[in-house]
């Protein structure tokens, strides 16, 4: 599951979103560029679709997207790119060689846009956790780890965690620890603390609206969870290595740590 972010003014875009193929993801729609970016900081947004069409007139698609990196690089963009794109700032986006951004052509949208879609997602972080931790347990647990990393993005309780794997909070737990992994709260607070790692290093976020985007009841609440369980304040964790530090630490509580190798797209 991720949080979609879309811009657009064209209904066919907002209509294939609704399509089967999208319905494991949620979608927050705007016409706004400024609501779009009140959405990114607030929401917890895994990925944004952006159509050149719906920016406004005096802003080149390079430096859309270029806000958006700048200020929150956890979160992927695709453009779709329309006739009448100014060819300069197109040019500009491809040199600068930009991880985690796909250019979708508009006259692409009816065969690709799912594949594109994919492809941002990839570098979600419930796709990077999966990636360095499916290896190294049952398929069973790492389809477990995932989907508590979606239930984050959900709000799901730890009991509605449990029933999307068919089982009672209990027997998850059970089969949690059975493989070496914290039982079925504990997985959804690590799940949680994940998420933070990834936001706390986005520039424009702070540990207080990264407390909001996970429900705590405030961000003294979300601290001492940092603490409980990484051992770091937000700014330990940003200073540290943000998403690779608390995925170590929570490896090192799996009995993992020393089996994980990590690829660069885990920083």
């Amino acid at each position: 599951m991720a949080l979609l972010t879309l811009l657009t003014r064209d209904p066919k875009v907002r209509l294939a979103l609704r399509s089967p193929l999208f319905s494991v993801h949620s979608v927050a729609a705007t016409r706004s560029w400024e609501r779009l970016r009140w959405l990114v900081r607030e929401r917890p947004t895994t990925a944004v679709i952006l159509d050149s069409a719906a920016l406004p007139p005096r802003l080149a698609e390079d430096a859309a997207v270029g806000e958006l990196r700048r200020r929150y690089p956890s979160v992927g963009v695709l453009l779709i790119v329309r006739r009448g794109a100014d060819p300069v700032s197109l040019f500009r986006l491809g040199r600068a060689g930009l991880r985690n951004l796909i250019l979708l052509p508009a006259d692409a949208l009816d065969g690709d846009f799912a594949r594109a879609v994919g492809s941002v997602l990839s570098g979600s972080t419930a796709s990077l956790v999966t990636r360095a931790v499916s290896p190294h347990v049952p398929s069973r647990e790492s389809a477990a780890i995932r989907l508590a990393l979606e239930a984050v993005q959900r709000g799901w309780s730890t009991e509605e965690l449990a029933a999307r794997l068919g089982l009672t909070r209990p027997h998850l737990s059970v089969r949690l620890k059975d493989a070496g992994l914290p039982s079925a709260g504990h997985l959804l607070i690590w799940a949680k603390m994940l998420h933070a790692a990834r936001w706390l290093s986005d520039p424009d976020r702070s540990a207080e609206s990264v407390s909001r985007q996970l429900e705590y009841s405030s961000g003294a609440a979300f601290r001492r969870a940092l603490r409980t369980y990484v051992g770091a304040t937000p700014t330990g964790v940003k200073e540290d290595g943000g998403l690779r530090m608390v995925l170590q630490r929570f490896l090192d509580a799996c009995g993992l740590g020393d089996s994980v190798v990590f690829d660069r797209s885990v920083a």
